[in-house]
């Protein structure tokens, strides 16, 4: 039996290290539990077992970088080609494009992460001049900013620092998301790579001002390439802070909507299997003696019948919209406040 384990496990990894995907298994806390040869190849190690146990953090150009793509793993369970900057043992630069997944265990716990890189390097540019605002023509009230890859601002213009209320060298070479609001600080990453990827995306973002105010732009991003390679990321954002009560009060008026048409349709389709399943059950309970050893099981289904009967009725009496925070960020209607 042990013949035939070792056996296996060795097809197993000379299976992993023939593949030319590097792929890897980590920890939460950042340790490497495993990784294939393309995987020690792309950072220059010569075996698996020298990065085996390895911090992952070393690897980082950005420590920060790190954390970022931890949190919006956990928030959306998965990421794909999330551009990451790296370094080789050596110190050589690099980037890769990560793709992972949380694995959890049965208590819904994030165990430890999945995932596969491959090197981009060759595809973004980060030589060259310095990209400027010159020739860029846009309505006066739009803000233009440009960053490069790792989000860095290397350019803004006027308006963007009249409205933020910093000098340029308060905004300049400093990284974007240190000016957004706490909680789009993670999704920028993803904003980011979206762009990479599509070579342009749109989404709100709430930038803080030197006084600590928020305001609301509606940005979009083009990927701008030189000789065939990414070089760097311009945005360009209309102010839309004074539309952003209407536009919630709008939100929510949708989402009260949403509410009480799915509220309805549970309660239309809940109620007549929960009053059969009920009925059937106080039958079998008529039936059967109290000392029989089902009687206690069947007793305990008719308690979870009649708590799931006074959820449907508290959903039929949903009167306002209410949520609660469920899972890595994700809300459900609170229905008791709700109703």
């Amino acid at each position: 039996m042990k013949e035939i384990i070792d056996k296996s496990v060795r097809w197993y990894i000379d299976f992993m290290n023939s593949i030319p995907i590097a792929v890897y298994r980590s920890t939460i806390e950042g340790t490497l539990e495993y990784c294939n040869l393309a995987f020690a190849r792309i950072f220059g190690f010569e075996t698996i077992g020298d990065l085996i146990g390895y911090p992952v953090i070393k690897l980082y150009r950005n420590k920060k970088d790190r954390g970022a793509l931890i949190h919006s793993i956990i928030q959306r369970r998965r990421v794909t080609d999330i551009p990451i900057a790296f370094v080789k043992q050596d110190g050589t630069p690099i980037w890769c494009a990560v793709s992972a997944r949380a694995v959890m265990d049965d208590d819904g716990i994030v165990v430890h992460l999945d995932g596969q890189i491959h090197d981009i390097t060759d595809e973004i540019e980060e030589k060259g001049e310095i990209p400027s605002l010159g020739g860029i023509v846009r309505p006066k009230d739009d803000i233009i900013i440009i960053f490069d890859m790792r989000g860095n601002i290397l350019d803004i213009n006027e308006i963007g620092i009249e409205r933020l209320g910093y000098t340029s060298g308060d905004l300049r070479n400093k990284p974007l998301v240190e000016f957004l609001i706490p909680r789009q600080k993670d999704l920028f990453l993803l904003f980011l790579s979206d762009t990479l990827r599509f070579g342009s995306e749109q989404m709100v973002l709430s930038l803080m001002d030197s006084s600590g105010k928020a305001h609301h732009f509606d940005c979009h991003t083009i990927l701008v390439k030189k000789d065939d390679r990414a070089h760097h990321i311009k945005c360009i954002g209309r102010d839309i802070t004074n539309r952003m009560p209407r536009q919630k009060a709008n939100s929510n008026k949708e989402k009260m909507q949403g509410v009480l048409e799915m509220a309805g349709a549970v309660v239309h389709h809940m109620n007549q299997p929960l009053t059969v399943v009920n009925c059937l059950l106080n039958e079998i309970m008529a039936d059967i003696p109290s000392t029989n050893s089902s009687y206690e099981k069947i007793l305990k289904m008719q308690t979870q019948i009649i708590k799931m009967n006074d959820i449907t009725k508290k959903i039929g009496k949903i009167k306002k919209y209410a949520a609660m925070d469920y899972l890595a960020g994700v809300k459900i209607v609170d229905i008791d406040k709700a109703s």
